[in-house]
């Protein structure tokens, strides 16, 4: 069954390599608010259904939420494909009934990228670095009670061990630093060579120097870290985010960190993007806690990736195709059924 070249783009950005690979190919793109220039715009679900159309694949952008109710409403949507690792704005499980498939785009150059930023965030809080950077700003030189620490010997816990957080640890196996899992779709035989050893949630937090979170967000991991876990943690140990914001209870984050039950957090997603300006993250001590606006991973090449990516697998899906990108295979039946019989 033909199908039409034509693809929605909720919120096109600046960076143009889908637009220009799908245009060459000769899809009809449809365009709505660039993302770029109105970061904090949200559509009305009429505005969102009717834009979309008869499109059969959306591309959305990072501040739109594409739920049943809007995937039910477009009868002609194959698709939701996305230039990015997550894919939680997306009701992934709704799409699966509908026989809609997701996909994203999980490139070397953006889980590379947050595996080395996230271990430039732990030798940033090890040594103090914002803290000493300022003190001497100040005026200020070496003081003992001001020194870093050593990392050799510490031991690191790795939440969710997956492309991201395996390379993580690849990374951090000549720095003579002990590895601790948690990820309960891992085996201990799948990472063994990595130097993991995969343990309970309970007992990584007990554990570990640092905590680190490479988990994607679902039901599972929305929320898996609150204050019960944090108060596991040792006083001097630190965690960083650099997957989702809503994995971590914000509003427990910020009663340790004022309460000093753990020693400090580097922080790169909320959950909230962008980060309102009242939120009580900005207020904590700067020489505590690190924030990041949810791009320290990102460089030159981690876009143009996932948008050559994502282009692909629309390409492939308008020619009846599964792309390898497919993250809700269980939907692959059904949409065969409706869209190609």
């Amino acid at each position: 069954m033909a199908t039409k070249r034509k693809i929605c783009f909720t919120g096109p950005m600046r960076t143009m390599v889908a637009e220009d690979i799908l245009r060459d190919a000769g899809c009809e793109l449809v365009l709505g608010k660039p993302q770029d220039d109105f970061r904090t715009f949200r559509y009305e679900r009429k505005e969102l259904v009717n834009l979309i159309g008869d499109c059969p694949i959306v591309y959305p952008s990072g501040r739109d939420i594409i739920g049943a109710d809007i995937l039910d409403s477009c009868p002609d949507l194959q698709a939701v494909v996305k230039s990015s690792i997550g894919i939680e704005t997306v009701d992934v499980d709704a799409a699966t009934d509908l026989g809609i498939l997701c996909c994203n785009s999980p490139t070397p150059e953006n889980y590379m990228g947050v595996a080395e930023a996230t271990l430039g965030l732990m030798v940033a809080l090890f040594k103090r670095l914002k803290f000493n950077e300022a003190f001497m700003r100040n005026g200020g030189w070496k003081e003992l009670q001001n020194r870093g620490t050593l990392m050799l010997g510490k031991t690191v816990g790795i939440i969710g061990v997956g492309r991201i957080g395996q390379n993580v640890a690849k990374r951090l196996g000549a720095w003579g630093m002990k590895i601790l899992g948690y990820d309960p779709y891992v085996t201990q035989e799948t990472v063994i060579s990595l130097g993991i050893k995969m343990v309970s949630l309970d007992e990584l937090l007990k554990e570990s120097d640092l905590v680190t979170l490479h988990v994607v967000l679902t039901r599972e991991t929305r929320g898996m870290i609150g204050m019960r876990e944090l108060k596991l943690m040792k006083p001097t140990a630190f965690i960083v985010n650099t997957s989702r914001g809503p994995a971590i209870k914000e509003v427990d984050i910020v009663q340790a960190l004022n309460e000093k039950i753990i020693a400090g957090a580097a922080l790169d997603v909320f959950d909230e993007e962008p980060m309102p300006m009242d939120n009580p993250l900005r207020q904590i001590d700067p020489y505590r806690l690190i924030l990041t606006p949810h791009n320290i991973g990102a460089n030159p090449g981690s876009s143009e990736a996932g948008q050559r990516m994502a282009a692909q697998s629309m390409l492939a899906i308008l020619d009846g195709k599964v792309p390898d990108t497919v993250v809700n295979p269980l939907a692959i039946p059904h949409w065969k059924e409706r869209f190609w019989a």
